[in-house]
């Protein structure tokens, strides 16, 4: 179904106009067929989504770029094909797909893309009725698209990319904003697309745990150009990528390596290891920010119900929860931003620890020295033509020495191109310089909401140093997540919101523990009440 001979990709640097030195692709060659369900997976910035899109036509032609060799799809030399000349046989889902949509209802978006191909209005509504039905949104069709959960938005995503009898399905991370629930609902049905209705289907991920034990190949796109396909249990020699099941298989000695969840729970079971016991280096401190009965309403909906909660300095507390739960409503109540319709919301004043603001009644400046927010669009952050402008003015703002903000940047991500455009990174790069931005400016409090989609595990444990850090240094931290594995790196304590309220509260220890609803992978494996990291693993 795709075939690529010496595929090549380089784009232009920004002031010799010439192709860079080192490509983004160099002479790929894969095949991959008809029914095959493959992952795509490699470092931050390695080139995951430009080799998606340079299976449909996006790449050079939307992007820009030279991209040499020959692409075949479907038996035929579709080389240099333009984006509408494949569209019929190509689906593709972007990593943000709320923010493609082009209609206000389900059914409309869905149409769009037959009728944009000129496809018969007859057979539009027999495939519309179709897909809908595969996809289980036939009670969704008539409903806004504002209206639905992350979940729902990513199966509707799916079906307008299939609507017009596509062959060939491209998504980009699909999972990184969804629950552990809506995650394994959305990979099952790509494996049943895949397996039981012949399509090809190929979603680049970091998130490889939730869905390494499903597909049956991957495709590793190392960032040196090179991309090479194996077998699940052979493709993770690489640190950066690894995922916690393959870290725990690496260091057990299994050969070969366990990628589904039952295989990895029986080798444990057959020789298992002890775990060390999580050691708090210091307890909380003070209350940074404290907010009573804060409540959030959107027209009839209420979005966060009274709600009252502490940050402590030295913390770092998770708030966890399903889509549409109100966790990014109730990140921007507390951040003084949003919609506030009951409640206050007060943080310590640094210079007067006596006395406390109200985060609604702080001006600009006031309130970024005080709490900061890095949101799921962290993109949105970015206003300058390139790297080293975000940088200096990030610098400039926060008034501190000059190379704070790049040095935090290459503490996360090392080090990028400083005169590549912001909007040109990779979606785990533009995460990366917006985490940096912030972090510069020293605020008390730190907001962050999703900060690890689009990031590889390194980036992640990068991250994680980074906020361990802060806490020492005496801040308060909230992360919203679904990223249970990375919680488990940095959270003191778990907040779990249900239908707009923290319905439970508890250690890290407890909440990600096995038998929990958000237990980690490890703790699952190996049947252990407490488990957190793979760093507690202690050889018999």
């Amino acid at each position: 179904m795709i075939k690529t001979k010496d595929l090549t990709l380089a784009y232009l640097d920004a002031e010799s106009k010439l192709a860079t030195e080192n490509p983004v692709l160099s002479r790929v060659n894969v095949q991959l067929d008809a029914g095959e369900f493959v992952l795509v997976c490699g470092p931050t910035g390695s080139g995951k989504s430009s080799l998606l899109k340079a299976l449909n036509g996006l790449v050079p032609h939307f992007t820009g770029g030279i991209l040499t060799g020959e692409l075949w799809l479907d038996g035929k030399d579709m080389t240099g094909s333009q984006p509408h000349d494949l569209a019929e046989l190509v689906g593709y889902v972007n990593q943000q797909p709320e923010g493609s949509f082009v209609a206000d209802t389900v059914i409309d978006e869905i149409a769009y893309g037959p009728e944009q191909l000129g496809i018969d209005p007859a057979l539009i509504a027999s495939r519309i009725d179709e897909v809908a039905e595969r996809l289980g949104i036939t009670n969704l069709l008539e409903l806004p698209l504002a209206s639905l959960s992350g979940g729902q938005q990513q199966r509707v995503a799916i079906a307008a990319a299939l609507a017009s009898g596509q062959k060939i399905l491209l998504l980009d991370e699909p999972t990184s904003a969804l629950d552990i629930v809506s995650a394994r609902e959305v990979v099952a049905l790509l494996r049943d697309l895949a397996h039981q209705h012949g399509m090809t289907v190929l979603l680049a991920e970091h998130r490889i745990g939730r869905v390494v034990g499903e597909v049956d190949s991957v495709l590793v796109v190392h960032g040196d150009g090179s991309v090479t396909k194996s077998a699940p249990s052979a493709a993770f020699n690489d640190d950066r990528f690894a995922p916690p099941i393959i870290e725990l298989g690496l260091a057990m000695g299994w050969n070969p390596l366990p990628v589904a969840m039952k295989d990895a729970a029986a080798l444990w079971a057959a020789s298992p290891a002890d775990f060390a016991p999580i050691v708090r280096d210091s307890k909380p401190g003070d209350v940074l920010l404290r907010a009573t009965d804060l409540a959030v309403r959107y027209g009839a909906t209420n979005a966060v119900l009274p709600t009252s909660l502490e940050i402590h300095s030295g913390e770092i507390v998770a708030l966890m929860g399903e889509n549409g739960s109100g966790k990014t409503s109730l990140l921007w109540a507390l951040q003084g931003l949003g919609d506030v319709s009951g409640g206050v919301v007060e943080i310590k004043n640094h210079q007067s620890p006596s006395t406390w603001s109200d985060t609604k009644k702080l001006n600009n400046l006031a309130r970024l020295a005080a709490i900061n927010m890095v949101p799921q669009r962290a993109a949105d952050l970015l206003f300058l033509n390139t790297v080293s402008e975000e940088l200096a003015e990030s610098d400039r703002f926060a008034s501190v020495q000059e190379g704070t903000t790049g040095a935090l940047l290459s503490a996360i991500a090392g080090r990028l191109n400083p005169s590549a455009h912001p909007r040109d990174l990779s979606a785990g790069q533009q995460l990366a310089l917006v985490l940096a931005v912030q972090l510069a400016k020293g605020a008390q409090v730190l907001l962050l909401d999703e900060p690890t989609r689009g990031l590889d595990y390194s980036s992640k444990r990068k991250l994680a140093k980074q906020l361990q850090i802060l806490r020492e240094q005496g801040r308060g931290v909230l992360v919203a997540s679904h990223d249970i594995e990375f919680v488990a790196m940095v959270a003191d304590r778990v907040l779990v919101m249900q239908a707009g309220q923290i319905a439970e509260s508890a250690p890290l220890e407890i909440a990600l523990g096995c038998g929990a609803q958000l237990a980690s992978q490890l703790a699952e494996i190996s049947n252990a009440p407490q488990l957190i990291t793979i760093s507690q693993l202690v050889m018999r």
